[in-house]
């Protein structure tokens, strides 16, 4: 008997991937050049996630705000093809002073700026507001569902009279582990008074006061979402989008400002483990269905401001982003993958980036979400079936470490007959007790290769581990960086071409000492105690610089000459 079962469905599961909720497309003004290009935009070119949730297009969002954020969709989900859904952070009055009519039209004309004029068409859906709030009411709209209703309806006229194929989501309500039949209530209140208007179905969920190592929450996930995605199949057979999710720490009465961080913050030792458990809510929601997942979130926000209007750029610039999730207040929000610490400039990646990082970069729209099956109850997990047939499966292993066998037998022929799993399996690994921390956040190079015969495999998993498998790659060495010189202290080079790039890798004397998507680094800032050398040539211009090596990185993590 095998450990693993793994089938194709008997219909194809069309899935729209994992991804984040990019706040940090909003705060570009705030950014320092080195946060920008050598985590924030280097992190998605190397993850290009195919899925993702905004802050954009909301009732308030000026033009020089609106500009900002085309600006980085240019750099990033336009690159990287990916799937948004727009929201404003809340409201910014109360809904019952509120013109319908009004709110809604400002909503489509500005999104129509975003579409048309500035091209970011992969603008999909749209939500009223972010968890029902009004301005700084949380769940108002739950608790008033006929306005709900009107502003969704004066979205939806908007939307058809300036010519939007954009549909609404709803209702985009947190969904917290002791409050889901509320939830559940609610989405049926919608399904019989505004489905008209809905194209698509999505919570958010949260689960808070458990134990992130407890393997008896798998079940719980499973059963739990299996419910939503069948209320919303229900509704002419809608989808439904898990929105956020995570793990959250209980508020203490020592908070004196609204805080939305990791689990792993307020419990430090729970960090590396916590990780198995929120890939497993994302696995969970994609097995029973969702359309896609977005994790909260991918950056830190910036450390809290005072955010007020002023005349100086740096002065509007924190004030139009404080409309995206601080709202005027003091917000405390580090819920990233890699961190942002304004003040101490700490740019570390949370130990979740080389767990869910594998799961948002392998698990990609349209794929086929294949069934799964466990012998083993402390084994659990996923896999998809790419459009270019390549094949992706991740293992969660809560017990001791073991070798699991997996049988992919009943699906191991393409229609062309040639076998699916004709080239070995490259294996990621995340484990609790050794997790791969890069001082670049770059993502952990593989573990070796499994090969499968006749369409089954065994694979070696470790104690409280994630097993990434994958043969969504290719054995290529990346061509080689040119034109390499050091600039008065500034490192330069030509860029790359190549539509495999997507970052690169600065060595000197040997030893990485940075990742960026630019063409140019400041090594006197990035060797350190090797300034040194730097400054023995800081007079020189454009001479050449043996002692340094700039070398590409592709898609798939290959590495360059």
């Amino acid at each position: 008997m095998h450990d693993v079962t793994i089938d194709k469905p008997y219909f194809r599961w069309l899935f729209g991937g994992f991804g984040f909720q990019h706040s940090e497309a909003n705060f570009t003004a705030l950014m320092p050049d080195d946060f920008r290009d050598q985590r924030v935009l280097k992190t998605f070119a190397e993850l290009s996630p195919t899925f993702g949730r905004v802050y954009a297009g909301f009732a308030d969002q000026s033009r020089e705000q609106a500009d900002r954020f085309a600006d980085y969709y240019d750099r990033t989900f336009r690159k990287a093809s990916t799937t948004l859904y727009a929201v404003p952070c809340a409201m910014p009055a109360l809904a019952e002073t509120l013109d319908a009519e009004e709110y809604a039209e400002k909503v489509a004309g500005n999104l129509e700026y975003l579409v048309k004029e500035r091209g970011c068409r992969k603008i999909r859906y749209y939500c009223l507001t972010n968890e029902l709030m009004n301005g700084g009411r949380s769940g108002w709209f739950a608790r008033n569902p006929e306005v709900f209703k009107r502003f969704n309806a004066a979205l939806f006229q908007a939307f058809r009279k300036h010519g939007l194929d954009i549909p609404l989501l709803a209702s985009d309500e947190p969904c917290t582990w002791m409050d889901r039949g509320k939830v559940l209530t609610l989405l049926d209140w919608i399904k019989d008074n505004m489905d008209d208007y809905v194209g698509a179905y999505g919570t958010h969920w949260y689960v808070s006061g458990r134990n992130p190592s407890d393997p008896g929450l798998w079940e719980e996930y499973n059963a739990y979402f299996a419910c939503l995605v069948h209320r919303a199949l229900s509704c002419g057979g809608k989808r439904y989008i898990l929105g956020e999710y995570g793990f959250k720490p209980a508020r203490t009465p020592r908070d004196v400002m609204l805080q939305d961080v990791n689990f792993p913050i307020s419990q430090p030792a729970t960090e590396e483990e916590s990780v198995l458990a929120k890939c497993e809510i994302g696995l969970a929601a994609m097995n029973q269905g969702a359309y896609a997942c977005v994790d909260w979130s991918f950056a830190d926000y910036p450390d809290p401001f005072v955010a007020e209007d002023g005349d100086t750029p740096e002065e509007r610039a924190a004030y139009e982003a404080a409309k995206c999730g601080f709202r005027m207040d003091a917000k405390y929000n580090k819920f990233g993958v890699f961190r942002w610490g304004s003040t101490d400039r700490d740019y570390r990646a949370y130990a979740e980036l080389y767990a869910m990082g594998w799961l948002v970069k392998l698990f990609r729209k349209n794929a086929t979400v294949l069934q799964c099956s466990f012998a083993d109850p402390l084994l659990r997990g996923g896999a998809v079936l790419n459009p270019d047939l390549s094949f992706s499966a991740v293992l969660v292993n809560r017990g001791p470490a073991k070798t699991a066998t997996v049988d992919c037998s009943s699906w191991k022929t393409r229609v062309d007959g040639a076998p699916s799993l004709d080239k070995p399996l490259r294996r990621y690994v995340y484990e609790v007790g050794s997790v791969p921390y890069s001082p670049f956040g770059d993502l952990q190079s593989p573990s070796g290769t499994v090969e499968a015969r006749d369409g089954a495999f065994s694979v070696d998993l470790p104690a409280k581990s994630i097993v990434f498998l994958t043969t969504d790659y290719e054995d290529r060495r990346p061509a080689a960086v040119k034109d390499v010189r050091l600039d008065g202290g500034v490192l330069r080079w030509t860029a790359s071409e190549a539509p495999e790039h997507r970052y690169y890798r600065v060595f000197h004397e040997g030893h990485q000492i940075a990742s960026t998507v630019a063409e140019h680094l400041d090594v006197a800032c990035q060797c350190g105690d090797d300034a040194r050398v730097v400054a023995r040539r800081r007079g020189a211009v454009a001479t050449s610089a043996p002692d340094f090596r700039v070398v590409s990185v592709d898609r798939w993590g290959n590495e360059g000459k």
